[in-house]
Parts: C-alpha cells; sequence; structure tokens
C-alpha cells in the first residue's frame, strides 16, 4: 500500500510539473515493468492494420522515459558538441528549409527563437541514436531509444492502463497533434499553411504524466521493423532489415496513426525527415552487476578492460591493473592489448566476405587458391576444414625450441610462406573432416589464401575491408617487434610462485591471420556489433559463421557457439577466447538477449570466463 501510495504521489507531482526548456537534461518519467498485450487489442480494432495483429504477450523490466519528446533546445546542445556529423550517408540533423535549429556564427547549433521547446524534427534514426550515445557519455547513465514494446507499453499507460485508443484518452482532440488538429504552427511541409508541430507538453498527459505520444511528430524506436510483433521478454524487434519502427504518428498523420497500437516504419534516413523525432529512454542504472564485477576484479587481482554492453547500450566499461608493471602505467580504457586468437574471427568474417563475392568457394580445396602448397595435402583439406579446424594436418606448434622449450613457430624470422613450408604442411594426424584439432596453422593458411585471391597483404585487406569502414583507429596488426610499443605488457602469472614473469620475448606477427592482431575494448564492441548486426556479412553467411559443425565440440567458423545454462535459462552464446602465455582474452555475444562481453588482460591470473558468468547470472537471475 505504501509502495502504491508514493507511485501515485509521483505521478501526481509528474503531471503537473510543466515543460521547463531550462532544464539541463530531459525529465524523465519512471516506468514500472509488468506484463501487457501488445498490438491491436479491441479497443483498437475499429482502426487496426494487419501489422498490428496478431496481438502478443509481452513483459518489460523498469525503465525511464522521456516526459516529453527532445526538443530543439536539447538537440541543439548535442549539435554544439558533437557536431552534425554524417552516418548512413547523411548528416544527422537535416539543415533545410525546414529546419528549427540554425547554425550560429561561433559554429555552434542554436534553435531559432521561439521554437526551443518544439519538438525537434530532421533527425534521421543515426542522429537519434547518437544523441543518447552523447547523454549516456555525458551523464554516466545509461540511455537509448526505446524498444517498439516499450514505447506502446509507455503509451497504454503502463499498469495504470485504462485501455484508451489514444495515450491518455479516447478523445483524440484532447491529446493528439494529429492532421486533424495540428492548425496554427506554420512549421510543416508549407510555411504558408498552418499544418506542423507544436510546442511539448501542451496536451493532456497520459495515464503515466507523459505527453505527445499520441501525434506531433513519429518517434523513431530502437527496433527494426517486421509485420509481426514479437512475444516474449523485452523483445526488440526484427533480427534483420533495413527499415526501423517509428511509434505515435505525426502531424501529418490522421488519428487512425496517433493510436498506441499503430506502427510505422523508415529507412534510417529519410529525406521526408520533417515529421519524424524522438523521446529518449532511460535504463536502470545496474548498481549491482557494477560491484559484482568491481569486486571481482578487485578480489582476484584482475589486470585489464572490462566491457559489458545490452542492446546497444553500454552498461559497464573500467579499467583495472597496470599495462606495465616496471614503470606502473596504468591500464585504460583506450588501452590497446595483443587479442590473440580473436583474430581468428576477423579471418573468418574476410573469408564470408569473399565467399559473398563468389571469389572463393568454402569446399575448395587449399590447392585450388595455392598452387605451390604440398600437393597430397591440399588436394584433401577444403577452406571449410581450415576454418572448423578438421583439416587434420599436424598442429603448426609442434616442433619445439629445446632451451625454451617453446614452439618454433613462435621465434623464427621467415615470411608467411615459409612458415606454411615449414610448420603448417602436415604430415596429417587424423583423417580429414573426422576430428576437431586446434590448429593455429589452419588460420595461417587462410590468410594466406586472402592474400592470393585479393593480391593484397592481410592487414592491407583487414584494414580496407573492416578497420576502415568502421573507424577502428586503434586495431592493426603487429608486424615487427615496435609494434608492441604501444601495447600493454603481457605478464604470465606463475601460481605456484604467486608471482608475475613478462611474457617471453616471441614473434607474434608469425601468427598471421590466426593471432597477430592488437585493438582495444571500443574498436572490438564495434566489430562486434558490425558484426551481429549484418553489416560486415549478410544473415545467411552468419547463419554460416554461427552453426556448429562438430556437435561435440560447439565451434562454429572461428568461434565456439554453445548453448549455456543460467538460472535454468538456455541461452546461445558465440565465444571467442585469445591466450598466448599472459595474453588473455574473450570476445562473447549472447545472440537473442544481445548481451556482449568483452575482457581483455594482459595477465593469465584471472579466468575472463567468469566476467562472462556474472553477467549472465545477472540478467539471467
Amino acid at each position: 500500500m505504501k509502495n502504491y501510495l508514493l507511485t501515485s504521489l509521483l505521478l501526481y507531482i509528474t503531471l503537473f510539473t510543466p515543460y521547463n526548456e531550462k532544464s539541463n537534461l530531459p525529465e524523465m518519467v519512471f516506468v514500472k515493468g509488468g506484463n501487457f498485450k501488445m498490438g491491436g487489442t479491441k479497443e483498437q480494432v475499429v482502426f487496426s492494420f494487419s501489422d498490428e495483429l496478431p496481438v502478443v504477450n509481452v513483459e518489460l523490466n523498469d525503465f525511464w522515459i522521456g516526459k516529453y519528446e527532445i526538443t530543439n533546445a536539447e538537440y541543439a546542445e548535442f549539435l554544439s558538441e558533437k557536431g552534425n556529423q554524417i552516418e548512413g550517408g547523411s548528416h544527422w540533423y537535416a539543415l533545410n528549409k525546414y529546419a528549427l535549429i540554425q547554425k550560429a556564427s561561433d559554429q555552434s547549433f542554436v534553435s531559432k527563437p521561439g521554437y526551443e521547446s518544439y519538438p525537434v524534427a530532421n533527425v534521421s534514426w543515426y542522429g537519434a541514436n547518437a544523441y543518447c550515445k552523447w547523454l549516456s557519455k555525458k551523464t554516466g547513465k545509461s540511455y537509448r531509444l526505446p524498444t517498439e514494446s516499450e514505447w506502446e507499453y509507455a503509451a497504454r499507460g503502463g499498469q495504470f492502463s485504462k485501455g484508451y485508443v489514444y495515450s491518455g484518452s479516447n478523445n483524440a482532440e484532447e491529446v493528439a497533434w494529429s492532421n486533424e488538429y495540428a492548425a496554427n504552427s506554420k512549421t510543416g511541409w508549407n510555411f504558408k499553411k498552418d499544418k506542423g508541430i507544436h510546442p511539448v507538453g501542451l496536451k493532456q498527459a497520459n495515464e503515466l504524466g507523459i505527453h505527445d505520444m499520441s501525434g506531433n511528430l513519429s518517434e523513431w524506436c530502437f527496433d527494426l521493423y517486421q509485420n509481426k510483433l514479437i512475444k516474449g521478454r523485452n523483445p526488440k524487434g526484427a533480427k534483420y532489415g533495413s527499415k526501423k519502427v517509428l511509434r505515435g504518428g505525426s502531424w501529418d498523420n490522421g488519428m487512425e496513426s496517433a493510436r498506441v497500437s499503430a506502427r510505422n516504419f523508415s529507412s534510417l534516413v529519410s529525406r521526408f525527415s520533417v515529421n519524424k523525432g524522438f523521446r529518449i529512454v532511460r535504463e536502470k542504472e545496474y548498481l549491482k552487476l557494477k560491484e559484482q564485477l568491481n569486486q571481482l576484479s578487485a578480489k582476484n587481482g584482475f589486470s585489464g578492460t572490462v566491457l559489458v554492453q545490452k542492446e546497444g547500450q553500454i552498461i559497464f566499461h573500467k579499467s583495472f591493473g597496470y599495462a606495465n608493471r616496471n614503470s606502473l602505467q596504468a591500464n585504460t580504457n583506450n588501452t590497446k592489448y595483443a587479442i590473440a586468437s580473436i583474430t581468428k574471427l576477423f579471418t573468418s568474417t574476410l573469408i564470408l566476405q569473399l565467399v559473398a563475392e563468389n571469389k572463393l568457394d568454402l569446399n575448395k580445396s587449399i590447392s585450388y587458391y595455392l598452387k605451390d602448397y604440398d600437393e597430397e595435402i591440399g588436394q584433401k583439406v577444403t577452406i571449410h576444414h581450415l576454418l572448423t579446424h578438421t583439416s587434420g594436418i599436424q598442429n603448426c606448434e609442434e616442433k619445439r625450441n629445446d632451451k625454451s622449450n617453446l614452439p618454433d613457430v613462435y621465434s623464427v624470422h621467415d615470411n608467411v610462406e615459409a612458415i606454411i613450408q615449414k610448420y603448417c604442411s602436415g604430415p596429417f594426424v587424423n583423417e580429414v573432416g573426422t576430428a576437431f584439432n586446434y590448429n593455429n596453422g589452419e588460420y595461417i593458411l587462410l590468410g594466406k589464401i586472402i592474400e592470393t585471391i585479393t593480391k593484397k597483404p592481410f592487414s592491407k585487406v583487414l584494414e580496407e575491408r573492416i578497420l576502415i569502414p568502421f573507424e577502428m583507429k586503434n586495431t592493426g596488426v603487429i608486424a615487427k617487434k615496435e609494434d608492441l610499443k604501444n601495447l600493454s605488457k603481457p605478464y604470465k602469472w606463475l601460481r605456484e610462485k604467486k608471482t608475475y614473469v613478462k611474457n617471453p620475448d616471441i614473434l607474434y606477427q608469425n601468427y598471421h591471420a590466426s593471432g597477430a592482431m592488437y585493438s582495444n575494448s571500443e574498436d572490438l564492441l564495434k566489430f562486434n556489433n558490425a558484426l551481429y548486426q549484418g553489416k560486415l556479412i549478410d544473415s545467411q553467411k552468419l547463419e554460416l559463421l554461427l552453426r556448429s559443425y562438430l556437435e561435440s565440440r560447439d565451434y562454429g567458423y572461428g568461434l565456439w557457439v554453445r548453448y549455456q545454462t543460467y538460472n535454468k535459462t538456455v541461452s546461445k552464446v558465440a565465444q571467442r577466447f585469445g591466450r598466448i602465455h599472459g595474453i588473455n582474452t574473450l570476445l562473447s555475444h549472447f545472440i537473442d538477449e544481445d548481451i556482449t562481453i568483452i575482457v581483455l588482460a594482459n595477465t593469465n591470473k584471472v579466468d575472463v570466463s567468469s566476467f562472462q558468468n556474472v553477467v549472465a547470472e545477472y540478467f539471467f537471475e
């Protein structure tokens, strides 16, 4: 009863708090999560379209949502700090004849006088998403665009819903700036006429105290659009597609589009953007998870960087320990690390890009591409076998130096052709395609095949196809000893002696496309997002990447794909580890839940999987 009274008091305060254009942060309304029926429910049925049916059951966590749409004044502040950048082939904000934000003489951005409290239009999906990222970084909180289900739940009034057709009323005129009521504005397609947007908060709020969720502007959501609603817990829309969801209807739509279940969609960049805006969502602070990750790091003496992202939002990013124990130089979130075998995931991605371009066939043999390779082995082993570690070729690390007990391949000063001839050319240790034998040599061969097809060095292909397009400026290939100077120094933890020893001086470049790359946490996240969002390879090739080819080993193309259970919930997880002595890395992605964990460590003292376990147990609690 006390909780209900407190919630009611907060709701009363929210309902009668006027819009304050001088506030530093957008005003937010708390929405208690729960279950609801999403789509063309009975009160919507008069106007319901096919993509609102069938109605689905949805369960949502708690969240905060903007009381108003983001205004010109708020967006101008963002543009002044970040600039009007180009993303997706267009500027975040369209400075055209409909623009209500303009560039000042000092190159800052300001709202046109009198339009500060109008909702920002002329903004692409990328521009709306960029605002959320900027606000998150500025405040240390987790802001993002609402999912479609969150938007509809809030528009319906959440747990206070009275089942209205529109957001807050059955009478559209009371709550909606739809085309029927959007007069006296002169901000729309034709300034001489009087249809257009109005200042936020002028019409009646809904049951939660939220304004303008019916009409004014169609609002960008986080989700990709598909023509059927998705049920379940915290659904996130389609996995693949080129259109983003819009909700709420705008000043140039009729009342039917202002209904709480009405759906629309658009390209992420639309030249007709004067009728599109957005409001934001803030997630819970994940204080318990952050405390658990901090405790795990401190208790075990972790040295490295940990990044956790959920549904496109970074919720934890922190570094610990020393990049150099001699100088006591600390690891930071910008520190670059050797990433060892995470390199293999880049290599398999490049291979699948070449497959998509019909430049490579997974079923062709090594000899088809490498004419000088050992013919007896090369004719029997295919590209598929190399990708899945089922070639049967002897491990390239079998030959060892008697003095150091290290594999010879760590220390020979040879080019990739010589390394392949000496260490990646057999003999067979088992029948081709019958057993999983992890072998770096197989990915060295794949790297050479990439070079042969493209007629370019592996590092150049990597730059042109992945690093430059996705602005991964802190990622590259270790080509010489000098490249190690700017990387976190790896140390091996000797458990019996309880001390660290510096990694031996090995030639990382000899690992080539198997393990010679370096990166930092932010760049790896860019790669992760581009890969799983279908920007690097299409959905069919991604399915090939994530298929378990030997179920006993759960291995796909360059990564493990496992079904793991946390608190009785089974989740599909794509994992790529990287380990060379003290180098200890992990790139892990929960596919259905859209959770990513990146761990970059320069010691082997802490099992990097323990960070994934903490995150998974928190979210599946």
